[in-house]
C-alpha cells in the first residue's frame, strides 16, 4: 500500500513539474521608459500580477521566471499609463520588440500569433483602401482564423483568437469559433460571456421579431413597444452622452428623421450606460427632437446583445428587425431603398 501511495505522489509530482513553464523575457519595449513593468495574467481576465521585469531606457533587463502554465499577459507600469500589447508567456525566450506590429516573438504561441496577425492586418489594409469588398474581407479573414484556431483549441492563443475575432465575421461564425475551443476554455468566464452575447444576438438578428423591454425614469415607465410594432418603420439609436462615436452619428440620424418622418419613419434614442442628467444635457446640446428612452442602462443592451455603442437598429412596421449596425451613409441608403419603393 505504501509503495502505491509513494508511486502516486511521485507521478503527481512529475506531472506538476512537467506543467511548470520556465521562461526568459528580454528585448526592448520601443519606448523611452525606465522602471518596472508588471506581467499581468489576462487569460480569462484574471488580472493576476505574476511577475515583473526591470526596464532601463526601454531595454528589458533579461529576466527568468516560472509559472504553473502558459498564459496570455500584458506588461504594464503602475505609476504611469503604460501598457504594452498582449504577449504569450510560455517555455523559452520571449523576445520583446516590434515584429510585424506585434509585441513578442521567439516562442511557439507568439510566433503563431505573428503568423496570423500579419496577413490579417494586410487584409484589413486592402479593405480600407478600397481594394476588397467587405464580403471578400470576411471570407479571407475566416480562411486565416479557422486553421490557426483549430491548431490551438486548448491554449491561450486559441482563447485570444476567439476574444479578438468572435464578432468579426458573423454572429453564427462567432459561435463556431467558440465551439472550436476545448471544454476547459469554453468554461472560462470570458468565453461564457461571449457565448451568451452571441446567443442573444442570434435571437435579435434581422428577420427576428423585436423583444420588448421596459424602463422607468422620473416616475414613468416607457416600453420599446410604445414605438415598435405599431405600423411604422422605427430607427432606434442605442447611445450615450459620453460616447464620441455616438455623438458623431447623431447628425446622420437627425437628417434621416427630418427626411423621412413625414413618410412613415419613427426615430427613437435609447440612452444606455449613462446618467440621465448627462443624457438630457447631450439631448439639449445636440438639439435632438425625436423621442428618447432615458435611463435604460444595461436593460436594452443586454436584451439585444449589444457590447458597444452606437448600435443603430431598424425595425419594420410589424416589429421585425430589418437591419443592425447601421452607420453613416448606410442609414440613408437603407431608408431610401424602403421609402422610394413605397412611392
Amino acid at each position: 500500500m505504501k509503495k502505491t501511495i509513494i508511486a502516486t505522489l511521485l507521478a503527481i509530482a512529475a506531472i506538476t513539474a512537467q506543467a511548470q513553464v520556465k521562461y526568459r523575457i528580454e528585448g526592448n519595449i520601443g519606448r523611452d521608459f525606465t522602471g518596472t513593468l508588471y506581467i499581468i495574467n489576462q487569460s480569462d481576465r484574471m488580472d493576476e500580477i505574476v511577475d515583473s521585469v526591470r526596464v532601463v531606457n526601454g531595454n528589458i533587463t533579461a529576466h527568468d521566471g516560472n509559472y504553473q502554465q502558459a498564459f496570455l499577459a500584458v506588461m504594464a507600469a503602475k505609476t504611469i499609463r503604460l501598457q504594452l500589447a498582449p504577449v504569450f508567456i510560455e517555455n523559452g525566450v520571449v523576445r520583446i520588440g516590434a515584429n510585424s506590429g506585434t509585441l513578442a516573438s521567439g516562442t511557439p504561441l507568439n510566433d503563431d500569433w505573428n503568423r496570423l496577425y500579419a496577413p490579417v492586418i494586410k487584409l484589413i489594409s486592402d479593405y480600407r483602401s478600397g481594394k476588397m469588398p467587405e464580403a471578400d474581407l470576411k471570407a479571407a479573414l475566416d480562411k486565416q482564423i479557422e486553421p490557426m484556431l483549430k491548431a490551438h483549441p486548448a491554449d491561450p492563443l486559441g482563447y485570444f483568437i476567439v476574444t479578438q475575432f468572435y464578432d468579426v465575421i458573423s454572429v453564427r461564425r462567432g459561435l463556431d469559433y467558440v465551439a472550436m475551443l476545448s471544454n476547459d476554455w469554453q468554461n472560462r468566464e470570458m468565453i461564457k460571456r461571449i457565448k451568451q452575447e452571441l446567443n442573444t444576438k442570434v435571437a435579435t438578428q434581422p428577420g427576428a421579431k423585436f423583444i420588448d423591454f421596459a424602463v422607468e425614469y422620473n416616475g414613468k415607465t416607457t416600453r420599446l413597444s410604445d414605438y415598435v410594432g405599431r405600423g411604422q418603420y422605427v430607427l432606434a439609436d442605442f447611445w450615450a452622452s459620453w460616447c464620441g462615436p455616438c455623438r458623431q452619428e447623431i447628425p446622420n440620424i437627425k437628417a434621416a428623421y427630418s427626411k423621412y418622418k413625414d413618410r412613415g419613419l419613427q426615430v427613437i434614442g435609447i440612452a444606455a450606460w449613462d446618467e440621465p442628467k448627462a443624457t438630457l444635457k447631450a439631448i439639449a446640446e445636440e438639439q435632438i427632437e425625436y423621442p428618447q428612452i432615458i435611463n435604460s442602462q444595461k436593460i436594452a443592451t443586454d436584451i439585444y446583445g449589444i457590447a458597444g455603442i452606437p448600435e443603430i437598429i431598424l425595425f419594420g412596421p410589424d416589429g421585425t428587425i430589418i437591419a443592425r449596425g447601421l452607420r453613416g451613409a448606410a442609414i440613408d441608403k437603407m431608408l431610401a431603398e424602403i421609402f422610394d419603393k413605397k412611392e
